[in-house]
């Protein structure tokens, strides 16, 4: 291993490390923990223990090594149900991002966004209606956005904000279908909706004017490294994310895989495609103000401007701030210096709790 980790310092000083886009650039050499990836050209291993050839790609939204190039790909963004009546989420552990949002009455929702999104018949779902803020996240990382409606808020901006989408209500059969296996089993109609990967994949190109690719000059605004950023912070092998007074979201540390678990309505969360726990390398915790469209409704709105937060990685926990570029994009920053967050090669949670009724503890 040394001779390897010896081997990629001696790239990335010769070679230098680019964010968000495909691969290592001939930029100026930046350290091992602050890779920003370029859309060009191609990368060698940024895992010290799993060596690569330089014919690989990087993913954008996680870091990780991919066979294709996928810089210029625009990630897919599905609107999944999270109310307990309808768990499991299926699919969700290929979700590079999964990002958890309050909704109305103490529940909440996901968007989970695939850069790579499996062109098999691997199941996605349930799916629901999308809320307004949601659509922060999809133009953040210029992602197209599958949903079942909206609120009237949320519908009126798909349009006035140029949000790509497909809409199951819409499009229907056969990119949507109603998961037999759920209906035998007494689900809800409304936590039966899903799709598949080769589905999203057939109605993209059955639409040949829906853009599937970024614009030239996009970048996305997320770094990637192989350093922890917050090993300086607090212990954290466990957490607890109040989302609101109800609903809690708790992330238990495994120094093994060194990955989070989640956990959520007192059992662990798993992909309803495999039954297999979901682990992420990154926990975002962005402190979010919600509050009610109107005097009277159910239905919340959210500044997505930004606001404090926390970041958890390898057990660690630290202050940090977030923001928005002027195009959208998602800014991290270390509170305790202000200078930009990196994020740990993999997958992340990105929980939003409420601001002045959420909590973010240590412990179960």
């Amino acid at each position: 291993m040394k001779k390897t980790i010896a081997l990629i310092l001696a790239l990335a000083m010769l070679l230098g490390l680019s964010s968000c886009g495909g691969n290592i650039g001939n930029t100026a050499y930046r350290p091992m923990n602050d890779i920003v990836l370029s859309k060009t050209n191609k990368t060698d291993s940024i895992d010290s223990d799993k060596p690569f050839p330089g014919d690989k790609f990087i993913n954008p939204l996680s870091g990780e090594v991919s066979d294709r190039d996928l810089s210029m790909v625009r990630p897919v963004g599905f609107m999944n149900n999270n109310i307990y009546a309808g768990t499991p989420q299926h699919g969700i552990s290929n979700a590079e991002i999964v990002f958890e949002m309050n909704a109305e009455g103490n529940i909440t929702r996901f968007l989970t966004v695939y850069q790579d999104l499996p062109n098999d018949d691997t199941r996605v779902g349930s799916i629901r209606s999308a809320r307004p803020y949601y659509l922060d996240w999809v133009i953040a990382l210029d992602a197209i956005l599958v949903r079942a409606g909206g609120s009237e808020t949320a519908n009126r901006n798909i349009i006035n904000r140029g949000v790509t989408n497909i809409n199951a209500l819409v499009a229907g059969l056969p990119t949507f279908y109603r998961e037999q296996s759920r209906l035998d089993a007494g689900y809800a109609w409304e936590h039966t909706l899903f799709t598949t990967g080769s589905l999203i994949h057939g109605y993209f190109e059955s639409v040949p004017s829906m853009r599937t690719a970024h614009n030239d000059g996009y970048s996305c605004s997320l770094r990637f490294g192989i350093e922890c950023q917050s090993s300086y912070g607090d212990d954290a092998p466990e957490i607890n994310v109040g989302m609101n007074p109800v609903k809690h979201t708790k992330f238990r540390y495994d120094p093994e895989l060194k990955k989070y678990m989640v956990h959520e309505y007192d059992q662990d969360m798993i992909d309803g495609n495999t039954n297999q726990n979901l682990y992420v390398k990154n926990v975002l915790m962005l402190f979010t103000k919600y509050w009610h469209e109107y005097p009277g409704s159910v239905t919340l709105l959210a500044d997505m401007s930004g606001g404090s937060g926390k970041y958890a990685c390898e057990g660690k926990i630290i202050d940090i701030t977030w923001s928005r570029t002027d195009d959208g994009g998602l800014q991290l920053y270390k509170a305790a210096d202000g200078s930009p967050l990196t994020l740990m090669v993999g997958h992340s949670f990105v929980c939003c709790p409420n601001a002045s009724s959420g909590s973010v503890t240590l412990g179960w």
